[in-house]
């Protein structure tokens, strides 16, 4: 009975306390240690394979005409000499050609004409020179006749080298002027792929960075390669900046002209401050952890230089040692005080 008595008496005089008898004070947390260390960030971006421009040849109309058949599509494999599209010369065209031919003939008897006169001391020498010229124009107008076509009624257009034709942009029927482009072909083993950076990222992708290349659905397609260039101007569509990536020759006979692969991009290692993103702590007034000393949490501001999935490198806020509230931090306030059991 004794017993009892005094057991309630220890019961009552906790309750007086305002806690239970035993009971630990402070938040529950777990800590820390803010360590010199090392972070890498590893950029993931996607891109469509794409012909190099300085591997793509283009297929151009030499004078004006008709197409009167097409022998290629788009995404057509073609060797060097294969068919491309068959033209027949513009009426037009054809005219010029018979003109350039009869002012040659003509500046040819004159020639002649004149030169037998200066031989008869009837011309002079300026006379004869001026013959001369008008028969070199005439000629080199000929020329450039014969050089287009002009001279054929109808002209098959080939392929200059062997790839992937990218365009074919005629029909049959379609009445098209001189230079106007008849086919793009791009040559198989020069191909790229344009990934898309991240505005605040392509900054810190230099020249030369190592990437790797794989394709989400082709598990047989990865590969390493270089970053080729980036570009100082943000893609109008998509809001990204263009870094364009070199495919190797042995690779790129394997790839298929537009699509997609996905990038893995490691920059630079960082040096510094290394602390769990866990800690890492938002609001109106920046971005800050706690630091506990004595069992008392404090806050402190802190400048972020690196954040990824692993981590975060701090350039100031904090120094080396400092144990800081990794876990239980999102109820914390200045001052209060906490406990790690």
């Amino acid at each position: 009975m004794k017993r009892i008595a005094f057991y309630m008496l220890l019961v009552l005089a906790g309750a007086a306390c305002g806690e239970p008898a035993g009971a630990a004070s402070g938040a529950l947390v777990k800590l820390a240690v803010v360590k010199q260390g090392v972070l890498q960030q590893t950029v993931v971006a996607y891109g469509a394979v794409a012909a190099d421009p300085g591997g793509v040849t283009t297929i151009s109309m030499p004078r004006d005409g008709t197409i009167s058949a097409v022998d290629v599509r788009a995404g057509q494999l073609v060797a060097k000499g294969d068919p491309i599209a068959t033209i027949e010369t513009a009426p037009a065209a054809v005219m010029q050609y018979e003109q350039a031919k009869s002012a040659l003939g003509f500046a040819q008897k004159d020639l002649a004409h004149t030169q037998a006169l200066f031989g008869e001391q009837l011309a002079t020498h300026s006379q004869v020179a001026a013959a001369e010229k008008a028969y070199s124009d005439a000629l080199s107008a000929f020329n450039q006749q014969r050089r287009i076509g002009a001279d054929r009624a109808s002209q098959v257009l080939r392929a200059a080298a062997s790839g992937i034709v990218i365009s074919a942009g005629v029909s049959p029927g379609d009445r098209v002027l001189a230079n106007a482009v008849v086919a793009s072909i791009a040559t198989r083993d020069r191909l790229v792929v344009d990934l898309g950076l991240e505005p605040e990222v392509a900054p810190s992708v230099p020249v030369s960075t190592p990437v790797r290349l794989f394709s989400p659905q082709n598990s047989l397609i990865d590969f390493s390669t270089k970053i080729m260039s980036v570009a100082a101007m943000m893609d109008p569509q998509s809001r990204l900046v263009n870094a364009v990536v070199d495919i190797p020759k042995e690779i790129a006979s394997h790839l298929i002209l537009g699509m997609t692969l996905e990038g893995r991009i490691a920059l630079s290692p960082r040096h510094g401050l290394l602390v769990p993103r866990s800690a890492l702590m938002v609001d109106e007034h920046g971005t800050y952890v706690f630091i506990v000393k004595k069992d008392i949490a404090r806050r402190h501001n802190v400048a972020v230089s690196l954040e990824t999935d692993g981590g975060a490198i701090l350039s100031g806020g904090v120094s080396a040692n400092d144990e800081i509230v990794m876990v239980g931090n999102s109820g914390l306030e200045d001052g209060m005080p906490v406990r790690t059991n």
